[in-house]
């Protein structure tokens, strides 16, 4: 539609976008079919709740939110971009569970009643995780500190075998 201004002016004037999902339950379904691989649940989120499948992520939205983001087209708008940036984020957690020599079982993400976003993710280490004794670790960190100069070895008169105490000095 034109809209004329004076004698001759006229520019277009675009009625304010408003979002045809006026429900939550159509809002769900129009993220399904936007975001092919993922599955969409309506709930309310607690812990220790159980829900979607391993084949997809999952993505569970509070009905109120849901609501909310049919009745906003910018808080829509704004969510589906964060939506785009689980997807990323999906395939990076994918990525970094493979170079491991782990599996990605199963992910998922929460959006609660305020918007809030969390995410889940199970998976199987595989066999290149190996857990480290806290003895390992700090010996792990002694030989880091050394290297770089800044340990202090000192020698214990008292103590039956003469072990070295670590002292990490900071050099200013």
């Amino acid at each position: 539609m034109d809209m004329r201004i004076g004698s001759g002016f006229s520019f277009p004037v675009t009625a304010p976008k408003t979002s045809t999902n006026k429900t939550a339950a159509g809002e769900l379904s129009r993220l399904s079919d936007k975001f092919k691989g993922y599955s969409f649940f309506a709930a309310d989120i607690r812990p220790g709740m159980i829900y979607g499948s391993k084949n997809t992520t999952n993505v569970a939205i509070s009905p109120q939110f849901l609501k909310k983001m049919a009745d906003d087209p910018e808080l829509e708008a704004e969510y589906e971009k964060e939506i785009e940036n689980m997807k990323r984020l999906d395939e990076q957690n994918v990525r970094t569970h493979e170079m491991n020599g782990g599996k990605l079982i199963a992910q998922g993400w929460a959006i609660d009643k305020d918007g809030g976003i969390s995410s889940w993710s199970i998976g199987n280490p595989g066999g290149n995780i190996r857990m480290k004794s806290p003895t390992e670790y700090a010996n792990e960190l002694y030989e880091k500190k050394k290297e770089k100069g800044n340990v202090v070895l000192k020698h214990r008169a008292n103590t039956a075998k003469n072990k070295p105490s670590i002292r990490f000095d900071r050099k200013v």
